[in-house]
């Protein structure tokens, strides 16, 4: 079966398997993403979603993984705190660099 994924999606660090007539991902092998010069730090505010500053910083809402993976996010990152800072890893490093491979 031919399948499309975004061109931001974390599956793209993934492979996708077939066992038995059963397509299934592997875990994907996320990408370091070190700190930059150009980095932000942003306040939470009440009403923000993950998915909404990753559409704000990148333009494309499916890169929320990247700002939950440099925070250490590892529920579900929809329940952020207002007051919590985030490092939103330099726009630049993750729409040049990040998906060269």
């Amino acid at each position: 079966m031919a399948v499309t994924v975004s061109k931001h999606s974390r599956l793209n660090f993934a492979e996708l398997l077939a066992k038995d007539g059963f397509e299934f991902w592997d875990l994907p092998e996320l990408p370091d993403i070190p700190a930059q010069p150009d980095d932000l730090v942003y306040t939470v505010l009440g009403t923000d979603r993950i998915d909404r500053l990753a559409g704000r910083y990148y333009g494309d809402p499916v890169l929320w993984w990247v700002i939950a993976l440099a925070n250490n996010l590892d529920d579900v990152p929809t329940a952020l705190c207002e007051g919590q800072q985030l490092r939103i890893p330099a726009p630049r490093y993750v729409l040049q660099e990040l998906f060269k491979r």
